[in-house]
C-alpha cells in the first residue's frame, strides 16, 4: 500500500500532527474516503492493527482512499475529543482542505467515512453534528456516549431535523463498568455500553440509519480489530466499486 505522510499544523488546535495517507489500488479512480482518527491506536500491530484488516479486505469492500490522523498525544486526545469544537474544526475546515490540496480528487470523492474508537468514536458523532455533509458515515467503534452525562446524545435527541449521515455502532457486552472515575474530576456514571444504547435510540428516534453491533467482549482493541472487518463492508460495500 503505498502510503505519504504530512505534517498539519492546526490555526483551530493550536498544534500540529502527522497525518498518514494510503493510496487505494486504482490510484485517483477511488470514490471513497476514510478518514481514521486515533492513528496511532488503529495503526499499531499491537492494538486494532487497522492496515492488516485493511489488507485482508482487498476485493471485498469497494477501494478506498485510507488516511489516519494522529492524536498528537494521550493528553491531547483527552482535551480535545470530547466535543472538542476546534477539533470538529480542525476535522471540517483544515484536514478536510489540506486533503483536497494535491492529494485526493474531491471531485471524484462519493463517501466519506469518519471513524473513531472510544473517545475518537464519540469525537466522530460530534464532527457529523457539527459539519453536517462532511461525512457521510460514521464508525464509531465503543463509543464514549457516556461522556458529561450522556450530553452528545442528548443534542442528538433535540435536533430539530435528521443529518444526513449513517452510523455504524458496535460496544461489547462486557463494558458495563459504572461511576468510573479516569483521572481529575471526571466521572464516567452510566456503563459504556449504556451509553452507546442510549445514542443509538436517539439516533432512530431522529430516522437515523444505524447498523448496530454488541460483541462479546469488552473495551479491548482484539474486539475492534474483529468488528472493523464489519464496520468496512457496510461503510464501502464491494457493490460501490461497480
Amino acid at each position: 500500500m503505498k502510503e505519504t505522510v504530512l505534517q498539519l499544523n492546526s490555526s483551530h488546535l493550536q498544534n500540529d500532527r502527522s497525518i498518514w495517507i494510503c493510496e487505494p489500488q486504482s490510484g485517483s479512480d477511488a470514490t471513497n474516503l476514510l478518514v481514521f482518527l486515533d492513528a496511532e491506536v488503529y495503526r499499531d500491530r499491537d492494538l486494532i492493527d487497522a492496515l492488516s484488516v485493511i489488507d485482508e479486505m482487498r476485493g471485498k469492500v469497494a477501494d478506498s482512499w485510507y488516511v489516519f490522523v494522529s492524536h498528537q498525544s494521550w493528553d491531547t486526545r483527552r482535551r480535545e475529543c470530547p466535543c472538542y469544537s476546534p477539533f470538529a474544526r480542525f476535522i471540517g475546515e483544515e484536514l478536510l482542505i489540506r486533503l483536497a490540496s494535491g492529494y485526493i480528487d474531491f471531485t471524484r470523492i462519493k463517501r466519506r467515512v469518519l471513524v473513531g474508537v472510544s473517545y475518537t468514536g464519540l469525537a466522530a458523532a460530534f464532527v457529523a453534528k457539527e459539519y453536517p455533509g462532511s461525512f457521510q458515515r460514521i464508525i464509531s467503534q465503543s463509543g464514549s456516549f457516556w461522556w458529561n452525562d450522556c450530553r452528545l446524545v442528548e443534542e442528538f435527541r433535540r435536533l430539530e431535523q435528521k443529518i444526513p449521515v449513517e452510523f455504524y455502532l458496535d460496544v461489547g457486552i462486557q463494558e458495563v463498568h459504572e461511576n468510573v472515575r479516569h483521572g481529575g474530576d471526571l466521572v464516567q456514571v452510566v456503563s459504556q455500553v449504556e451509553g452507546v444504547r442510549r445514542f443509538r435510540d436517539a439516533l432512530l428516534a431522529q430516522s437515523h440509519g444505524v447498523r448496530y453491533n454488541e460483541f462479546e467482549g469488552g473495551h479491548d482493541c482484539a474486539c475492534w480489530n474483529r468488528t472493523l472487518v464489519d464496520a468496512l463492508k457496510w461503510a464501502v460495500p464491494l457493490e460501490l466499486a461497480k
